[in-house]
């Protein structure tokens, strides 16, 4: 059943979707881009402190092989101090990496409830489940190339160092930790190369994964759409309504108008205008369609005039609100419609009908 809805689940997901899903703290991560993160902060601040770290280490090896015959070593706790603050941060380095690596995925999200353990997966045997899913056998492969990937790189430097092994060993302490920095050092920057390139395919990966797994079916894209506009029954009895409201508007102000500007056939505007009533001219009625046949029809009717005027008519209908007054850019436009009336009705300007 859960293979068929997986099927079903051909639409991309809904902003409503992928913010609910965000509340519940589901995003996507890339884990190998914090590990690297941290990783590079910690080879970056051992770096800073490496030749700290080790002449504090040659110190402590030293007091402690000159103090074997002595014991308790006295001077061992004051001589760890060092390496230890600085092995400390080291750690602060990696953990600071690795938490600003995690924020920056999940936009600086944090889900408290998601820390808790849940006892409740114990039971479902979750974790049984997914060696019988498809993904499983990725998972492998890909964790099976990441090894293979990281061991081949480090085995590129490491291959040349296993003849200075023996000398090492023989080498005194701080000739023998300079080796190891060495080494470390080279094998590290090919590793950390390979670990960069396979983070970045699994952010990719995880990010893709996420946004099929958020995928929705044709019926959750209708159910939310029913949602977010309403029902389609209700929505078009509230656009009827809407038409009757400004149907039965027109009739009373279309009559009562100065003119009726059209355009010539889709979109009617009446404007009247009296000094009493405000500064300028009105929007008092407007409709395209079967509603400005209508005001048409009714204009004829009343002997109101009709003006055409197409970008006058366009623009009053987009811009203006009914009930209010047109815009200082269309006075001079208006003026003339206003005038040609005035001309053929033999009214006085502004004086009430």
């Amino acid at each position: 059943m859960a293979e068929e809805d997986r099927e079903n689940q051909t639409e991309p997901a809904s902003e409503r979707k992928l913010q609910r899903a965000r509340e519940e703290g589901q995003v996507a991560v890339g884990h190998d881009a914090v590990l690297v993160a941290s990783t590079l902060a910690a080879a970056s601040a051992l770096v800073a402190l490496g030749g700290v770290l080790r002449s504090a280490l040659t110190d402590m090896i030293g007091q402690v092989a000159s103090a074997v015959d002595r014991t308790p070593f006295s001077t061992l706790p004051g001589l760890a101090v060092r390496p230890a603050a600085a092995v400390a941060a080291v750690c602060a380095a990696a953990g600071l990496a690795a938490i600003t690596a995690t924020f920056a995925q999940t936009g600086g999200g944090f889900w408290p409830h998601l820390a808790a353990p849940d006892l409740s997966r114990l039971g479902r045997g979750g974790r049984l489940a997914r060696l019988f899913r498809k993904d499983f056998a990725l998972d492998l492969l890909l964790a099976l190339a990441k090894v293979v990937a990281v061991g081949v790189a480090a085995w590129s430097v490491l291959q040349h160092e296993w003849r200075r092994l023996p000398g090492m060993l023989s080498a005194a302490p701080g000739d023998q930790l300079a080796s190891t920095f060495r080494v470390l050092g080279a094998a590290g920057r090919p590793v950390l190369g390979v670990a960069l390139v396979l983070a970045a395919a699994e952010l990719a990966l995880s990010r893709w994964r996420f946004a099929d797994q958020m995928k929705m079916t044709k019926e959750e894209v209708k159910r939310e759409s029913k949602e977010d506009d309403g029902d389609p029954l209700l929505k078009g009895k509230r656009k009827r309504r809407h038409r009757d409201l400004m149907r039965n508007r027109a009739r009373v102000e279309v009559p009562r108008a100065d003119a009726l500007v059209v355009n010539p056939t889709h979109v009617a505007v009446a404007i009247r205008y009296r000094r009493d009533e405000g500064r300028a001219p009105r929007v008092t009625a407007k409709g395209k369609g079967a509603l400005a046949d209508t005001m048409r029809a009714l204009a004829r009717e009343n002997a109101v005039p009709i003006y055409q005027d197409v970008p006058l008519a366009r623009l009053l209908y987009r811009k203006v609100p009914v009930g209010r007054e047109i815009p200082a850019q269309t006075y001079k436009a208006v003026a003339a419609v206003l005038a040609f009336v005035y001309r053929v009705t033999g009214r006085r300007q502004g004086v009430r009908a």
